[in-house]
């Protein structure tokens, strides 16, 4: 098969989309070394990808990218000339002109479609294609079961069309040593036990409802909270809060954190906290899990699914019930212990090999799908 797939995620910060598409195209160039594999992107990677010969990666630069032209003029183009008999786009979209072939997407969550004010408008804009490309693919890969029945709600015409392939965790992702706590305890800035959330800070994550369960814990436990993560849109309201409930001096912010960083600074938190108002997945939940660290996180979404009981569920409408379950934790060392290991058993069933598995065999029920329609 000669298959063709979108890796323009990469070229932005390795979050969300980008660490499962750069996790996917890696397991399957080691698992599959029969197929040929074009990646394709309009803008430059900015860190070399270790691929075997039968993978390519290919830039698309004309026409010019502003209107997204190149993905619907220029990738057409290069499609065909490629000669591919499968097209994945891994950000729930597909072009326009790709003719009579067969395509999956990935829909990793439909919060563009369905709330809007959540998003930037340029996000939201584009999310009024999903039904499009919906209509239009061959096989619908979704990160869930929870965002599966999203899809299948909103377009009944999916129903058959849907497959569950959950994201997975990297092997990275384990308990550090305290040596290597030390260092991001140093290197970051922190002192004394912490309280850690990972994630981009714009409305959808509901850092206000965290702020706000913080603010009532703070005379009775020693903890920062250590917010992790980029500037997204909106979160000048966050730091009003933060000014407003007089916690600055307890709260800290470390922009983006490489990789590399991220299992000791999990590793080190008493706690790890998700309270989304809406995830089709959350990986970071997972990577936390993953390095023995309890995690409270949002009742809302896909989140339950992901957790499977391996922690505590929290309100995210309420921060009194999102700082009980905190504290919960933090007084309760036996819960500590056991939600730790509970969540590294859990985190161990996902892993991007079975995703890689699972979408190649998705790739093969789409041609199995076109060739029985032809």
């Amino acid at each position: 098969m000669r298959i063709g797939i979108r890796i323009s995620p990469l070229a932005s910060p390795l979050t969300g989309i980008p660490v499962y598409v750069q996790n996917l195209v890696e397991e399957i160039a080691r698992i599959d070394r029969e197929n040929s594999y074009f990646l394709y992107t309009n803008r430059e990677i900015p860190f070399p990808l270790q691929l075997p010969d039968n993978f390519q990666v290919v830039l698309v630069r004309r026409p010019y990218p502003r209107l997204q032209l190149w993905y619907q003029i220029g990738l057409p183009l290069r499609i065909g000339k490629d000669r591919l008999d499968l097209y994945h786009d891994t950000l729930f979209l597909l072009p326009f002109f790709i003719g009579r072939l067969p395509g999956v997407i990935t829909i990793h969550d439909l919060s563009g479609l369905l709330m809007p004010d959540f998003h930037q408008r340029k996000v939201s804009l584009t999310s009024k294609l999903i039904p499009l490309a919906v209509k239009k693919a061959r096989r619908i890969i979704a990160v869930s079961r929870f965002t599966k029945e999203e899809v299948e709600r909103l377009f009944p015409s999916a129903r058959g069309k849907v497959r569950v392939v959950y994201n997975g965790v990297s092997s990275i992702f384990k308990p550090s040593p305290p040596e290597e706590v030390d260092r991001v305890r140093e290197k970051y800035g922190i002192r004394g036990n912490y309280i850690m959330y990972l994630g981009t800070i714009e409305p959808r994550k509901n850092l206000k409802g965290l702020l706000r369960a913080f603010s009532t814990l703070r005379n009775k436990i020693p903890h920062w909270l250590v917010i992790v993560g980029m500037k997204g849109w909106k979160y000048e309201g966050v730091f009003q809060l933060l000014r407003e409930l007089d916690i600055e001096k307890r709260v800290l912010f470390t922009g983006f954190v490489p990789t590399q960083d991220l299992p000791p600074l999990y590793s080190g938190a008493d706690v790890f906290v998700y309270p989304s108002f809406y995830e089709g997945f959350g990986i970071p939940v997972l990577e936390a899990m993953a390095c023995g660290t309890p995690v409270v996180v949002s009742s809302a979404s896909s989140l339950p699914e992901v957790v499977g009981g391996a922690g505590l569920l929290a309100d995210p409408r309420s921060p009194s019930d999102i700082a009980m379950k905190i504290m919960r934790i933090i007084e309760e060392p036996q819960l500590a212990e056991k939600l730790s290991s509970l969540g590294r058993k859990r985190a161990g069933k996902f892993t991007w090999e079975r995703t890689a598995r699972e979408t190649l065999k998705v790739y093969r029920e789409a041609l199995e799908s076109s060739s029985q329609a032809s």
